[in-house]
């Protein structure tokens, strides 16, 4: 038997195009992610949208009759106007005060300065259901311990401290994320500023006050704008803490409205719709400026010789100390100390009674069906999330960075649209997605609907970390792994991953942290067979059981504490950062 050379054997079409697709294989995986991404988002939006502009299903005729009759319905133009009343008024206040606290804590010699720092990340991670429950007990104007010292003290005849009002709400959002989430991401853009320019501008006679001005924040314009805008837009999904403080003063912002008109019976989709598709349109703009701003290359911000040099701040050091970390235990430590307090009292708020505390409460949740299956689910839905988040993510952002595709750019984006997408719209998309798909229509009412939306919730964030980690690593790695035979998939699986471990480990303990305290993006989904905590708890605080909700949300805060920590070490030990 004679043997022919491997080029003279005639290679049917089968194996040509086997042949085709195995060169291919890099590009089809990215293509594959690029349009799993993009259905997993834009399907569902796509039917909100198409459900506003369709009278009804037997018409099948575009038109605008949906949206008349929706903004002709009493508060839905109000509704609007409340979001944005609220979102403006809480940038206005955060913006500055947030930029003084990122350059104290970046560039200058403020003692305590990466604990403080430490302090923000946690008040990011704690849960604003669990805040605002201890605020409650400080500011709710009939049992509330201000009010009441105030009122014993004789300085006043009425409580005026009301958190059921507007600047309740601004104040709880000031508290829990809208100042805590700025810090976090400009105190490291602060910090890389080559310190040149201030010594620059030092030497031509100008003191440290007129070099921040005029020197400083416009170089961190862009950074600030970038921040601004990624708040502004999350703003737009705020949810539990206007359901709880804005129902019994009647105001309501669109994601409650759009609640509402869920929960009527028969559910009010097309009016629903309506209210989505006009806050996406009002998003937009946002995400065509922010995406400018991010990508523009004007200012130059970080040098060779980096942001070491510290400013001195003199006798104002520890002044400046004691009132930061003084408004640093304020915003978190306060509210979570009053939380904890509540949680044992026989009736929250009233510290007059004979016997003030108990161990009621705990009892009765610890022993509770309802309270044990809560936490079941979301125990499911946090480790579900976070195990599905650390692989598909990976994958995403090695597509988005190494992939040798004309897809990259594109994977890129599409990562960013689930942060553009509010979440109770999101939640709202997948609800019309389980009612029009079959195979979606099985995971409705199972911890796996919450787990997909919590996923798609949680990747602009994720993504962005592990890619920056990848950016970091260099081509020669894998260039290694393909020299001794290893393809981009076993090049992936056995450097890549393992090389990326503790990023991976800090993505999945941040998507964890954020999953079990998330409302807005699955409190559509949520029925009584996959209640989470966090949904049990804004039920007990929307009917008004404060004693049962502070157990619940202090369960919430300590386990979101516990990955804070855990996000801390690993990334201060591994000198990981989330820098988009």
């Amino acid at each position: 038997m004679t043997t022919e050379p491997l080029d003279a054997v005639p290679v049917s079409a089968f194996a040509w195009v086997f042949r085709r697709l195995y060169m291919a294989r890099g590009e089809i995986v990215a293509a594959a992610v690029f349009a799993a991404v993009a259905f997993l988002v834009l399907y569902p939006i796509g039917t909100v949208v198409y459900l506003t502009f369709v009278p009804n299903e037997l018409s099948g005729v575009f038109g605008t009759i949906p949206w008349y009759r929706a903004f002709s319905e009493p508060g839905m133009l109000q509704s609007v106007l409340n979001t944005i009343y609220v979102v403006v008024a809480v940038q206005v206040i955060s913006m500055p005060l947030s930029v003084g606290i990122s350059w104290f804590l970046a560039r200058t010699d403020l003692p305590g300065a990466r604990m403080i720092e430490f302090c923000f990340w946690i008040m990011f991670f704690l849960p604003s259901m669990g805040v605002m429950t201890g605020w409650l007990l400080l500011f709710d104007p009939d049992f509330g311990l201000f009010n009441q010292w105030l009122i014993d003290a004789g300085l006043i005849k009425a409580s005026i401290f009301n958190l059921y009002s507007f600047w309740g709400i601004v104040f709880v959002h000031l508290t829990t994320y809208g100042i805590s989430v700025k810090v976090m991401l400009l105190t490291p853009a602060f910090r890389n500023l080559d310190s040149s320019v201030e010594e620059a501008s030092f030497l031509c006679g100008a003191n440290r006050w007129r070099t921040l001005i005029r020197i400083v924040l416009p170089l961190m314009t862009p950074a600030m704008l970038v921040v601004l805008l990624m708040s502004i837009i999350r703003g737009l999904e705020t949810f539990e803490i206007e359901q709880v403080l804005g129902t019994p003063i009647k105001f309501q912002v669109y994601s409650t409205k759009l609640y509402l008109l869920m929960a009527n019976s028969p559910p009010e989709f097309r009016a629903a719709g309506t209210l989505g598709t006009a806050v996406l349109a009002m998003v937009l703009p946002l995400i065509v400026l922010q995406r400018w701003a991010s990508t523009r290359r004007s200012f130059a911000v970080v040098g060779g010789r980096g942001g070491n040099a510290r400013i001195r701040l003199g006798r104002w050091r520890w002044p400046a100390f004691i009132a930061m970390a003084g408004g640093v235990a304020f915003m978190s430590l306060l509210p979570f100390l009053m939380l904890v307090a509540g949680s044992f009292m026989k009736l929250f708020g009233f510290f007059d009674l004979p016997q003030v505390w108990t161990f009621d409460h705990w009892a009765t949740a610890l022993a509770d069906i309802t309270f044990i299956a809560s936490l079941r689910n979301m125990l499911y839905l946090g480790f579900g999330t976070a195990f599905l988040a650390v692989g598909i993510y990976a994958l995403v952002a090695y597509c988005a960075v190494r992939a040798k595709s004309r897809l990259r750019g594109a994977i890129d984006m599409v990562t960013w649209l689930p942060y553009t997408v509010p979440g109770i719209v999101l939640s709202f998309g997948y609800l019309n997605m389980a009612l029009q798909v079959p195979i979606f229509a099985l995971l409705y009412g199972t911890v796996g609907a919450l787990i997909l939306v919590s996923f798609l919730a949680s990747m602009p964030l994720g993504v962005q970390v592990i890619k920056v980690n990848m950016l970091q690593m260099g081509t020669e790695i894998e260039e290694a792994g393909r020299i001794v035979g290893g393809g981009w998939t076993r090049t992936f699986r056995r450097i890549i991953l393992p090389i990326g471990s503790p990023t991976l480990a800090v993505v999945g303990i941040m998507v964890f942290a954020s999953t079990i305290r998330s409302v807005s993006s699955i409190m559509l989904l949520s029925t009584g067979a996959n209640r989470v905590l966090s949904v049990l708890q804004l039920e007990f605080l929307s009917g008004g059981s404060l004693g049962p909700a502070a157990v619940v949300g202090t369960v919430i805060v300590l386990i979101s504490l516990a990955a804070a920590i855990v996000v801390r070490l690993v990334s201060s030990r591994f000198g990981i950062q989330a820098r988009g």
